[in-house]
């Protein structure tokens, strides 16, 4: 072999080493991020449940977007759930056993209940809330866009002008109507102070009524019998627990008709309503967990949100019973159930 030879020989095995590295480092680069991503997808998160009264619906829609996100129950995620109860100290305990558990993010639901969540876990720990009528309102966060802290959330708050275009459409001679909302909570006072201003502002009267409870309630709706053209109930945690029932007894017996504030209501026989559906806004809140738990997201610069649009659901049954008309033009625009 001649020295020119040797040479190139001696090259040419320089460079196949040289590719050979290269390719040892690039499989090594492989091997390791293969390694990572498998220790992300197969880490543990711990995910507290602040349910307040229930809300099955709710958990449900929650767990199927973190599920959708690649977050499952059973794999990589494990679930404490809170009992349930409106009792402010109780909840203030599972706030407590949350905190101790040291858990990665609480999925929380009500104005009230996440008040509590938010006053007990550090400001580090994720909080993800549904079911909150006037999150910026009511201080939990400083606003949709940006909260300024470590909440984001849903938000069940509909539009005012669409309660009452669909009263209109509904109900398109209607003179007086009567809200109904639990005294001293603040997203249902801001929600029935709103539509009281767009009432007055049409030529509508509009009868502001706060019981403490549904035995008040049932009191206060008898004392407008033959006063009122409807009722009104707002989304407070009275009327979803007990206190809508009570005025549906009411509406039927003396073809008073609600408008209603809950998905729950009009299921029950509250005769129509523009709802928020909490599984759909359970779902949103899951994404928006999967986002922070999954990329490291932070939670105040994540946008909080409201459903849009709403549904527009009428009790067939109720407005039969109630004697309620329905025009073409509402037909169009409506979901129908209690069929």
């Amino acid at each position: 072999m001649t020295h020119s030879q040797l040479i190139d020989a001696k090259n040419h095995h320089s460079r196949i080493s040289i590719v050979t590295k290269r390719w040892s480092q690039l499989m090594t680069g492989i091997v390791l991020l293969i390694i990572s991503y498998s220790g992300i997808a197969s880490e543990r998160f711990k995910i507290g449940l602040a349910v307040w009264s229930g809300y099955p619906e709710s958990v449900k829609g929650f767990k199927e977007g973190l599920a959708e996100q690649g977050l499952i129950e059973g794999q990589n995620v494990t679930f404490i759930q809170g009992e349930k109860s409106t009792n402010e100290q109780l909840q203030k305990n599972v706030a407590l056993s949350f905190k101790n558990a040291k858990v990665d993010l609480v999925y929380s639901l009500t104005t009230a209940g996440t008040n509590i969540v938010k006053s007990v876990m550090p400001e580090t720990t994720p909080i993800v809330f549904s079911i909150v009528t006037y999150p910026a309102d009511s201080g939990l966060i400083e606003s949709f866009e940006y909260s300024g802290n470590n909440l984001t959330g849903t938000s069940n708050y509909v539009p005012i002008y669409q309660y009452f275009n669909l009263l209109k459409l509904i109900l398109p001679r209607i003179k007086t109507i009567a809200i109904f909302h639990r005294k001293n909570e603040p997203n249902s006072k801001i929600q029935s102070a709103n539509m009281l201003r767009v009432l007055k502002r049409e030529g509508i009267i509009g009868l502001d009524r706060e019981p403490e409870n549904i035995a008040q309630v049932t009191r206060m709706g008898e004392e407008l019998i033959g006063k009122v053209d409807a009722f009104m109930t707002t989304t407070d945690t009275l009327m979803q627990s007990g206190g809508e029932k009570a005025l549906i007894k009411l509406s039927l017996k003396n073809k008073i008709p609600i408008l209603s504030s809950n998905k729950t209501g009009i299921i029950q026989g509250s005769t129509f309503g523009p709802v928020a559906d909490f599984h759909t806004l359970g779902k949103m809140a899951g994404k928006k967990a999967a986002l922070i738990l999954m990329q490291g997201a932070s939670p105040s610069r994540i946008r909080s949100e409201i459903q849009q649009p709403p549904l527009f659901l009428v009790n067939r049954h109720s407005t039969e019973m109630l004697g309620i008309s329905i025009s073409r033009k509402a037909q169009k625009l409506i979901t129908w159930i209690g069929e």
